[in-house]
């Protein structure tokens, strides 16, 4: 079972104007528990004006560089962000869970294409890390307004200068003069600028494996002109940050898609405690359930993007609404992400332990 743990913060960088990476001390007894793959993220927890704020974010740091770093760009009225970019200091501490996220690359020796807008860099980051240091290839796409706002660009640069046959970044804005830029480096990535991109190296589309994150316009774009280039499906791993819009307009009011309707006897374990409840099947979801009849059970985004609230169905089925952060894997195995999901039997057993 995944618990927040507090840590104190030993580094605290400016990375840009808007943006900081925040490095973590672990005490020895807390390394295995904290042990992570690039790629995966931590959830923060913090009492900002008397609200318990909870929030996501991707590590930048890499096993190898034996530190927990994430990376927090200030979003508009950002209680969070905000709190972290302009009034953490070095020495104060934070709840902490433990790393979690399934966007990893199975192959760092591999030839991998990542694709990267603003903060979407963050967990690409450690990605590209982590394959350099194998000796594998990568190839970075990263849009951002501008020069100043790239965030990790030195770093960067300077991977891509010690590393020129194992890491290439190509970097496009949408501030600059067409004649200080290179036309392809001008406007945001899209459909076109992919496309673009592709056609002066057509090897791309021959990369063991596709990662990308950044703005939901992106990422959605990005993965289809993959598609439209004959890239397999399960090449293509992308990073959500936030709720997709679209599918959650169309979702947020649709009942579980379940043939199931009734009350179900609901058994949540919890910390080898066991916390028994009726629930109907269109009713309130089992997390916020299970968090009414006094389980601390974790959470985050509540809105299927992270997995910090998944448990594993041991008896009975369930529905979920949406899913954008369990693998098929995870989901066959019986793992449910409880902030989406409803009863689908007349008794389920959902173990909070297990992870």
């Amino acid at each position: 079972m995944n618990h927040f743990h507090t840590l104190k913060v030993k580094d605290i960088k400016r990375e840009t104007p808007q943006a900081v990476s925040i490095a973590f001390e672990l005490p020895a007894d807390l390394k295995n528990t904290f042990a992570f793959e690039s790629g995966q993220y931590v959830t923060v927890k913090k009492v900002v004006d008397g609200e318990d704020i909870r929030r996501s974010y991707s590590i930048c740091s890499t096993p190898f560089e034996e530190e927990i770093r994430i990376g927090v760009k200030k979003i508009d009225n950002g209680k969070m962000s905000g709190f972290l970019n302009d009034q953490l200091t070095v020495g104060d501490e934070l709840e902490i869970m433990p790393p979690a996220g399934n966007f990893t690359a199975k192959n760092h020796a591999g030839n991998i294409i990542g694709v990267a807008a603003g903060s979407g860099i963050t967990p690409v980051f450690s990605l590209l890390k982590s394959v350099i240091k194998a000796g594998g290839k990568f190839t970075l796409f990263y849009g951002n307004i501008n020069e100043a706002s790239t965030i990790f660009k030195k770093e960067l640069d300077a991977l891509a200068a010690n590393h020129p046959n194992n890491f290439v970044v190509h970097y496009t804005y949408d501030e600059g003069a067409v004649s200080q830029l290179e036309a392809i480096q001008c406007g945001r990535i899209d459909e076109q600028k992919m496309n673009d991109f592709i056609k002066l190296n057509l090897e791309i589309l021959k990369a063991d494996g596709f990662y990308i994150c950044g703005p939901e316009a992106m990422i959605n774009t990005v993965n289809e002109t993959f598609k439209k280039m004959g890239v397999a499906d399960e090449k293509i791993h992308f990073e959500l940050f936030t709720t997709p819009v679209k599918k959650a307009e169309s979702l947020e009011q649709a009942a579980p898609d379940s043939s199931y309707e009734g009350t179900s006897h609901v058994t949540v374990i919890m910390d080898g405690e066991e916390f028994e409840f009726d629930l109907d099947s269109k009713g309130a979801t089992i997390l916020d359930t299970a968090i009414e009849q006094g389980a601390d059970a974790p959470f985050s985004c509540k809105g299927a993007v992270c997995c910090t609230c998944k448990a594993q169905i041991v008896e009975g089925k369930a529905t979920m609404e949406m899913n954008y952060a369990l693998s098929d894997e995870e989901v066959a195995d019986g793992f449910i992400l409880t902030c989406q999901a409803h009863p689908a039997s007349d008794k389920l057993v959902v173990d909070y332990d297990v992870i």
